[in-house]
């Protein structure tokens, strides 16, 4: 497989991961390199690409992909020029911030489990609201938190209404789903004659 152009907007871990990005006048051969730093779920990886002719590349081997969970990451690439010191080290002499983005990672299937739960964010929040307001959460259920707050300290009120939210950000989910599946998104169509 080759080298896709631009980021990815998500991949699966334990996969290879591989991309190109051309940086406006700024190649290798001028000292530029290109760092992608992944942020989340508790880990802080930085990956380093390689001088491709007037472009970068970066591959992910399956060894580093398995190291980011399943979850979302802020990924940030950054453009660095490397200045030489007298003493004949390098230092960082400009960087400019080339991307910035979410990145989506998705879990292995290979290796999950019986561990594996495939629902979304959005869908585990709403079996947990939903848990507590039918009184069939699990201890584990009632120490979620939604928007900061444990859901044993959400009064019934409030756990309506966010139920509510929560349901139509699933609906929208489902919708985005069927769409990119090729199918229709559900929502009605309203036209008005004259």
């Amino acid at each position: 497989m080759g080298y896709a152009t631009g980021e990815p907007r998500e991949f699966v871990s334990g996969d290879t991961v591989k991309w190109e990005r051309n940086i406006d006048g700024k190649t290798a051969a001028d000292g530029w390199g290109l760092v992608y730093s992944f942020r989340g779920n508790g880990v802080e990886y930085d990956y380093t690409a390689t001088a491709s002719g007037t472009s970068f590349e970066l591959t992910i081997e399956p060894a580093d992909s398995a190291l980011l969970a399943a979850g979302d990451y802020t990924v940030a690439g950054y453009a660095q020029k490397m200045v030489a010191q007298p003493d004949g080290s390098l230092v960082i002499g400009e960087r400019h911030t080339v991307f910035e983005g979410r990145m989506s990672v998705k879990a292995n299937l290979f290796t999950a489990g019986a561990t594996f739960d495939g629902r979304s964010h959005v869908k585990k929040v709403l079996d947990a609201i939903e848990a507590v307001l039918e009184n069939r959460a699990s201890k584990e259920i009632l120490t979620t938190n939604i928007e900061g707050v444990s859901i044993s300290n959400i009064p019934h009120g409030e756990l309506m209404q966010l139920r509510e939210k929560y349901l139509a950000y699933y609906k929208q989910e489902l919708a985005a789903e069927n769409l990119a599946a090729g199918g229709a998104t559900g929502a009605r169509i309203l036209t008005r004659f004259n």
